[in-house]
């Protein structure tokens, strides 16, 4: 039996391969959505669903796994093919040079005539601190992930990192939410240097309104379980690794916030050129092979911006221009989704 060629294939079910497969069927194009991941929503689900997002237009913020619904109720429109929990192995192309035959670990193959790649940052995993007592406490009171943040309601927390997650989560804990509830009843973050990777406006909020501390030059240094009023909590002992000066306190949770891990053999492999950890992409969306398109983190190029606001705007581009590779006669820009939306609604 011959397999289906799809217009299209979307690896990478997060927020900007969600907005692609919308696009793409915007301009009737037959879609296959992939991810490697069991659900639908990439990092936003599988790493911090409750999460607010604060920089998605039209939306002062929104949760994560809120914002994931609704761009699966949009994509839904273009009725795409679904197969999750597929990681893609290696991309050739088919015989006679008119798609590409994807290969996935699992054994399943796929053909499709272009290929949109918008996988985020890869297959990725937290990177876990090298801090004895760490480990054995994972799931417990420690925490890489963050799946529900009602469990710190009322408990004092460390927050380890300067980047986004850390000030979003120390964010999310400290400050009062729309119902002026505070979540945690302390929270404390500390980063290994003085310079945030985390947004300063997002650092600015939670210095001037909330309850939370910042501690830079400082790091975990000691961790062990002690009982407290008949509560299991955490001992903590505090670095600050200029002067070595050292702080002690007890909590009850520690967020590790200290980046991930990511893989993208499978790009490597099939031949994209690559600038660092990115795929290298020129106007179009494409890459040096013609026919794959590349959006969103794993992207780059002379404007690049590591926003969902900027990613699903490269989808859009992609879409488009996978649109024209497939048929030549079809016009880059479809028009406004207005026009679009009313012949067929």
């Amino acid at each position: 039996m011959e397999k289906k060629l799809y217009d299209i294939t979307v690896v990478g079910a997060g927020p900007v391969g969600l907005f692609g497969v919308f696009y793409a069927g915007m301009r009737q194009m037959s879609i296959n959505l992939v991810d490697s991941l069991d659900m639908i929503g990439g990092q936003l689900n599988a790493l911090y669903p409750e999460k607010f997002i604060y920089d998605m237009p039209g939306s002062p913020r929104v949760m994560a796994k809120d914002l994931v619904r609704q761009l699966w109720e949009q994509a839904s429109f273009a009725k795409p093919d679904l197969h999750l929990g597929r990681k893609v192995s290696k991309i050739v192309p088919l015989e006679g040079g008119h798609g590409f035959e994807m290969i996935c670990e699992n054994g399943d193959i796929f053909h499709t005539k272009t290929v949109m790649l918008a996988l985020g940052m890869g297959a990725f995993k937290p990177r876990k601190l090298e801090v004895a007592g760490l480990e054995e406490r994972e799931g417990k009171s420690v925490h890489y992930v963050v799946h529900s943040l009602d469990r710190f309601n009322n408990r004092d927390v460390l927050v380890i990192g300067g980047g986004d997650s850390a000030a979003d989560w120390t964010m999310a804990l400290a400050l009062p939410d729309g119902n002026g509830k505070i979540r945690a009843r302390g929270v404390t973050m500390i980063h290994r240097t003085d310079k945030f990777a985390a947004h300063e406006a997002t650092l600015d909020l939670i210095r001037s309104a909330s309850g939370a501390k910042i501690h830079t030059h400082t790091e975990l240094q000691h961790i062990e379980d002690i009982s407290e009023g008949g509560r299991n909590r955490c001992f903590v002992r505090l670095v600050h690794n200029l002067s070595k000066e050292t702080q002690e306190m007890v909590v009850d949770d520690v967020i590790v916030c200290a980046g991930y891990l990511a893989k993208l053999d499978f790009v490597k492999e099939s031949g994209l050129e690559m600038a660092g950890n990115a795929i290298k992409v020129n106007d179009r969306m494409e890459t040096n092979i013609p026919g794959i398109f590349a959006v969103g983190d794993v992207c780059t190029h002379g404007g690049k911006l590591k926003l969902i606001a900027t990613g699903v705007g490269e989808a859009a581009i992609a879409a488009n221009n996978a649109k024209v590779r497939i048929d030549p006669h079809a016009k880059a820009f479809p028009g406004h989704s207005t026009s679009k939306f009313e012949k067929t609604h």
